[in-house]
């Protein structure tokens, strides 16, 4: 991270030139339009204060925060007269529930997805109630950029993973779309729109490997160390089948086709068991079986191992251990709990 801001602070005077005209209209309407009128926005990465000085255009109280003095400093010099303060984003000098409206644009990208979480969930502190707009790059794994002038980092998501750890940080997405480059890079733009309010069960998938040997392919989380079942969250317009194809091969590199599905599972998660907010999900879990690919980690992967089923790794999720029994109970019917 201090790379990325020193690299920041180095470039700030030609970023500011080159970006600070740009008007994000649609995204900042549609944010706009869920916050009341006057309330206190914090602009959480600013830069060099564009998108703070719109809200206060705006009639919000609007407050700009960022690691590069540098780009503070190129705020100032455009007459940016908001509060703008030098600060973490990991750590907010904030009270609870001190604004009413996160702009998180382009600033979330340069966490490492291990350490995201962690911000989110710093961030809902602050905004708790309130609304979120969140921007990132939409790609696989992560990168370091480089130039004459030092390196930056940056993080790339798909749709339903910066849904999922928004969802796992304390927030009810909205809605999400996307969005080409406007200056032509190869990156689009994934934006997602949120409150700090769960109002219905999430649907997901997970998947049910055996190899030859009758084996059970199980993962291990990066974020957490928890082994599970490979599998997440539907996007939207998919078919559960669709989605755990992809969620297997998103997290292992394995092509699967499924064979029958297993059981539909439907249970509330109180905070201290695998997620830090009280969560609701569905999944149906399905039997699979390979069709290509070769197996590897993924960004959201620390190990991915096949297992006995009688010597199923410690730390494997209850609820996913179950999951297995029923798969090899040989019952026909699907499993309803």
């Amino acid at each position: 991270m201090l790379e990325t801001i020193a690299t920041y602070d180095a470039v700030a005077p030609d970023y500011a030139d080159r970006w600070f005209s740009l008007r994000l209209t649609a995204e900042m309407a549609r944010f706009s339009q869920r916050l009341g009128a006057g309330v206190r926005v914090l602009d959480v990465g600013c830069g060099p204060g564009r998108d703070t000085a719109w809200l206060a255009e705006q009639g919000f109280r609007a407050v700009g925060v960022d690691l590069s003095f540098g780009m503070l400093e190129q705020a100032l010099a455009r007459g940016v007269a908001t509060p703008l303060i030098q600060a973490d984003m990991a750590h907010l000098p904030f009270r609870k529930g001190s604004f009413k409206g996160l702009w998180v644009c382009a600033s979330l990208l340069h966490i490492p997805k291990q350490q995201a979480g962690d911000v989110l969930r710093e961030l809902a502190r602050v905004v708790h109630p309130g609304h979120i707009y969140v921007a990132v790059k939409r790609g696989d794994g992560s990168e370091w950029v480089a130039d004459e002038r030092g390196r930056r980092f940056f993080a790339y998501y798909h749709p339903a993973e910066i849904q999922l750890l928004m969802e796992r940080s304390g927030f009810e997405v909205l809605s999400c779309w996307e969005n080409a480059d406007s200056a032509g890079r190869s990156h689009p733009w994934i934006s997602v729109l949120a409150w700090t309010r769960m109002q219905t069960p999430k649907a997901g998938t997970c998947a049910i490997l055996l190899n030859e040997a009758g084996e059970v392919l199980l993962t291990r989380r990066a974020d957490n160390g928890q082994w599970c079942l490979p599998g997440g969250h539907l996007d939207f317009g998919e078919t559960v089948e669709q989605c755990v194809v992809r969620e297997v091969y998103e997290e292992t590199g394995l092509l699967v086709q499924t064979e029958r599905l297993v059981g539909v599972y439907s249970r509330p998660i109180p905070p201290g068991q695998g997620v830090p907010v009280p969560r609701h999900y569905v999944i149906l879990s399905f039997l699979c079986r390979a069709a290509g690919g070769e197996l590897r980690l993924s960004d959201e992967t620390s190990e991915a191992r096949y297992f006995a089923p009688d010597a199923l790794p410690d730390g494997l999720w209850t609820w996913h251990r179950d999951r297995i029994v029923d798969a090899l109970a040989g019952q026909v019917a699907p499993f309803i709990r």
